[in-house]
């Protein structure tokens, strides 16, 4: 039997929130840590938002976004009785998967479901925080596009060390980003082309959600 939303509410000593966000993730360690955080932090809305991760398994390796989509249909959409105005949200990249657009098609086929895309991963959504890449020449933003490995990291991850001095996908620091959480919005949406549906250049939709889980600012 789904469960019912006041026991979201019940879990959360509340029953004031007005909203329920639903996140399912592509990662399973950085995403996580990075929203739980954001959910602990003095930036997020708490006061009418209850956020629910989609917690995976270390095990469990499959991150392909149809089967992110899967999971979080089946577990969210199906499993709870949401108002019209809850949402579920995809958190995915384009480094690895092409089937972004069928995935994009599926949720605006279904009410309540989103998806926030960053180009080429999550870790640039972290570099927004701390960098603001429009600063970089056009050799450096197509090395930033590409991606390319650098030994065992990504070449945005070397990016993040050199500001951040180390980076641990597996041990997230979020106090280098969270702070500038609202810089990192402010950089997205600079960035955004807002005909797309999903950033085919170098972008983050996380920026999206994340306007609508933090606090609104006096």
């Amino acid at each position: 039997m789904p469960r019912e939303r006041e026991e979201f509410f019940r879990e959360s000593n509340t029953s004031e929130r007005e909203k329920i966000f639903v996140l399912a993730f592509e990662g399973n360690i950085t995403e996580e840590k990075y929203f739980s955080e954001f959910k602990n932090s003095n930036k997020f809305n708490d006061e009418l938002i209850y956020l629910h991760l989609l917690k995976r398994s270390a095990n469990d390796t499959n991150s392909a976004p149809n089967h992110v989509f899967s999971k979080l249909k089946k577990e969210a959409k199906d499993e709870f009785n949401f108002k019209k105005g809850d949402e579920l949200w995809m958190i995915i990249d384009t480094d690895r998967w092409k089937s972004i657009p069928i995935i994009i098609e599926a949720c605006n086929d279904l009410e309540n479901m989103f998806v926030a895309v960053s180009n080429p991963c999550f870790e640039f959504w972290l570099l927004l925080h701390i960098k603001d890449v429009q600063e970089y020449n056009e050799e450096e933003l197509e090395l930033l596009f590409k991606n390319k490995k650098i030994g065992n990291r990504n070449y945005i991850e070397t990016k993040i060390i050199e500001i951040t001095g180390s980076y641990n996908k597996t041990n997230l620091k979020t106090n280098d980003f969270l702070p500038n959480i609202d810089t990192a919005v402010l950089r997205a949406k600079n960035l955004d082309k807002p005909q797309e549906e999903y950033p085919t250049k170098l972008g983050s939709h996380i920026y999206k959600l994340i306007e609508k889980l933090k606090k609104v600012e006096e």
